[in-house]
């Protein structure tokens, strides 16, 4: 059950999920802005993440390598050691630290609408007693992601998780780091380059079966037919961006099954127009 707080005299904290810690009233400060468009971006500290590997017994070697940008901030691709089989491997972590996009987390709904239930899952809500057309939900989408990767492990073509760095509403994710290419970019190795290397039928099929076990697992994507397809090296489908999630059961009638369905749809149109092109 959830549990309400009052943070400031004004307004009241719904925690949706009651094992969570409350916002402070500084948090939501920062939440409301108004932003700093100006500011630094300001990266998780190297050594925490040292330190959250240490805890998948992993230890990490050298600095970090950015890969490119994400939604919210950089990606990068970092080298980390494993005593238990004596080998190097690649992580990528992806960064939830740009200031300019958190007013991304913060949307507004009436109390009495509940449209966010088929989009991304809001972790708390900001209730104004005196007029609930202000009331705000906020979507923590590295605590999303970190979520949705912690308890999906086990369900292949979800990258493995390695942790995750917080500092407030800011962090980082630690994942698997993919070889290979995302969806998109085949499409540019030109037909008779894709014919030979590229089985899209099985990658198609795999992504399908990770989209429908995450689903009966209660994490229905939002998006699977977005750029949110890699494709490793060993041909091995992949499904990320996992903060872009809805929770709940898809064995009832309802937005939950719609939403499910829907995406089940956007992936058999994305397969039919890769297929109907070769």
């Amino acid at each position: 059950m959830s549990k309400i707080y009052h943070p400031n005299d004004h307004e009241d904290l719904l925690v949706f999920n009651p094992d969570d810690e409350p916002l402070k009233p500084e948090q939501i400060e920062d939440l409301e802005g108004p932003l700093n468009k100006e500011a630094k971006l300001v990266l998780p500290d190297l050594i925490k993440v040292k330190d959250e590997l240490l805890q998948h017994d992993l230890e990490l070697r050298g600095e970090r390598e950015i890969c490119s940008s994400g939604v919210f901030g950089p990606l990068f691709k970092l080298r980390a050691f494993d005593p238990k089989t004596g080998q190097e491997i690649y992580l990528l972590e992806r960064t939830f630290t740009d200031v300019q996009d958190l007013e991304r987390r913060f949307s507004l709904a009436a109390v009495s609408n509940t449209p966010w239930r088929t989009d991304s899952e809001p972790r708390y809500e900001i209730i104004n007693p005196l007029d609930h057309h202000q009331d705000k939900l906020i979507i923590d989408y590295l605590y999303n992601e970190a979520k949705a990767l912690e308890d999906l492990q086990g369900v292949k073509g979800v990258p493995k998780f390695y942790g995750a760095v917080y500092d407030d509403l800011r962090g980082s994710i630690l994942e698997e780091f993919i070889t290979g290419s995302d969806l998109s970019e085949i499409l540019m190795a030109g037909k008779e380059q894709i014919k030979k290397n590229w089985p899209l039928a099985d990658i198609f099929e795999q992504i399908k079966k990770t989209y429908t076990q995450a689903a009966e697992m209660g994490f229905i994507h939002n998006n699977p037919a977005g750029g949110t397809i890699m494709i490793g090296a060993d041909k091995q489908a992949y499904l990320a961006d996992w903060y872009l999630y809805s929770q709940g059961l898809i064995n009832n009638e309802g937005p939950i099954k719609e939403k499910y369905l829907q995406g089940l749809k956007d992936l058999e149109d994305l397969e039919k127009n890769f297929l109907d092109c070769f």
